[in-house]
């Protein structure tokens, strides 16, 4: 099915600023938090010091320092997705959803490996920062690079980057070396900032029979009917310009399964076996299934972000876990990140080329019958079910119903964005066989659910990279919110994207 929906205008947001001066716009790329999820939602808490999580690391300690501000830039982005409380001076969803919030944390990363690699050498820089001919501080360099490219994508949290920054480096020596490195840290910014002007991400996101005019035929992807969330996220971010692929369209899936076919029969009749909310639509789902969905959600709820700030724990706890130093832990992080940014482009370019439709409407209207949307899958081995409710994305710290996410099926999101981030990490420590255990911030004892309950804190343990993978993945089945083949095209395509920047960015020095 090749894209064929229709956008009547892109909207505007105010293109990237550098640092020289910064400007906040008037409200995030999807208006407010309301404008955003629509009315049926409110938010079950707000976390007034999401930034401040972690102690900043006591005198002169690089690796400690970049954790610290990979830290803060991941908070950063849950709090980017946490509504405004009345009275405070923030914008709501600067950097909304997971292509924005890869997006904003590829320039983060980028800026502190090329401020890291200035000073340790040994690589290649991604913006052609060149190698320091003075000493200088690493430390500072770290924080400075950080602070600086944050400000520049959350422009209205500056004020507390700004305090951040200036209680770190007063725990770093004063001296030359130190203003060396802060020089530094400006300069890495500067130069990834600049790379990414005008890269197609200023468009705001366009809104549903608005903006963005849905296909009515079968098999095609309309706004989800139970959460009505307005937006179409995403629909034009495979435009943006990539940070290492050639193009997003590189590495384009290959067409869904026809939905006559036997293949695309099986796909629906597994999510339709286990994907419904066990209330009105019965599941066979285990209670196993069900946590496994949860744990892996991250679905752009307050506080949560999107998936790339859970991959960025991941990642760290397995580079701390492997005993990298400063060096490896700055590569590894602009490989991860860079790597999802560029899935993130490559699996929104398919999704809207596709325009797939998602399980709750294509279970709900299988079958031919009166109404607009009539047709049917045309398919003799699926059967309607015109009630069906699956369990949904949880909407975790919010009030309302478990959701849909508002952009098409194929390929799924959080597999891509997987394959890019378990296959960056096999690419980078040459093993798949590396055990972990990790706890979701959906089971940390402190996230509530859509009642306002704390989910308990479950943490979950993986033999290998591919077993988590392939949970996470398959964790969108459970929820009812993806098909079988959005999963394995989605994992095949985030390996290719990370396969290819392994090779093309970030290289070493030979």
């Amino acid at each position: 099915m090749p894209k064929k929906s229709l956008f009547l205008s892109t909207g505007g947001l105010a293109v990237l600023l550098l640092l020289t001066f910064i400007s906040v716009p008037a409200q995030g790329v999807a208006g407010s938090a309301r404008d955003a999820w629509g009315p049926l939602y409110s938010p079950a808490v707000r976390n007034e010091s999401v930034l401040h999580r972690v102690a900043p690391p006591q005198g002169e300690n690089p690796l400690e320092r970049l954790r610290y501000w990979n830290e803060i830039a991941i908070n950063a982005s849950g709090l980017d997705h946490t509504p405004v409380a009345s009275g405070e001076n923030r914008v709501f969803g600067e950097q909304l959803g997971p292509g924005r919030s890869s997006r904003a944390m590829a320039i983060v990363h980028i800026a502190i490996f090329d401020a890291v690699n200035s000073i340790a050498g040994g690589y290649r820089s991604y913006s052609g920062l060149r190698r320091m001919g003075v000493d200088a501080s690493m430390d500072s360099a770290i924080a400075q690079a950080a602070h600086d490219a944050l400000v520049s994508v959350f422009p209205s949290q500056r004020p507390g980057f700004d305090q951040l920054l200036a209680a770190d480096l007063a725990q770093i020596p004063a001296g030359t070396r130190k203003n060396n490195g802060i020089d530094l840290g400006r300069r890495a910014a500067v130069a990834i900032l600049t790379l990414r002007t005008d890269d197609g991400s200023q468009h705001a996101e366009p809104r549903i029979n608005v903006d963005y005019i849905p296909i009515s035929r079968p098999g095609y992807w309309r706004q989800d009917p139970i959460s009505l969330v307005p937006l179409a996220l995403g629909a034009h971010w495979g435009e943006v310009r990539p940070f290492a692929l050639e193009s997003t369209s590189q590495f384009r899936i290959p067409p869904p399964p026809d939905m006559t076919s036997p293949e695309y029969a099986a796909a629906y009749n597994e999510v339709k076996r286990i994907g419904g909310d066990g209330i009105v639509t019965p599941t066979e789902r285990t209670a196993e299934q069900t946590e496994i969905g949860i744990y892996w959600a991250y679905d752009g709820t307050p506080s949560l972000c999107a998936p790339p700030r859970l991959y960025n724990q991941i990642a760290v706890q397995i580079a701390t876990q492997r005993g990298s130093n400063v060096t490896e832990l700055a590569r590894l992080l602009a490989l991860v990140n860079t790597a999802m940014a560029d899935a993130g482009t490559s699996s929104w370019e398919s999704k809207y080329f596709y325009c797939t439709w998602r399980p709750v409407r294509g279970i709900r209207e299988s079958d031919p019958g009166p109404g607009r949307f009539s047709w049917g899958d045309g398919n003799p081995a699926t059967v309607a079910d015109p009630n069906f409710k699956p369990m949904g994305a949880p909407a975790s710290n919010l009030s309302g119903p478990n959701f849909t996410p508002p952009f098409p099926s194929y390929p799924s999101g959080h597999a891509t964005f997987g394959g890019a981030l378990f296959q960056t990490l096999r690419d980078f420590y040459r093993t798949d066989n590396i055990p972990f255990t990790f706890v979701s911030d959906e089971f940390n004892g402190v996230t509530l659910d859509n009642q306002g309950n704390p989910r308990p804190l479950m943490p979950r343990t993986f033999a290998s990279l591919s077993q988590a993978e392939e949970e996470n993945g398959q964790s969108r089945i459970y929820l009812g919110i993806h098909w079988s083949f959005d999963k394995t095209e989605g994992i095949a395509q985030g390996r290719q994207v990370a396969d290819y920047v392994f090779t093309h960015a970030f290289l070493p020095i030979r």
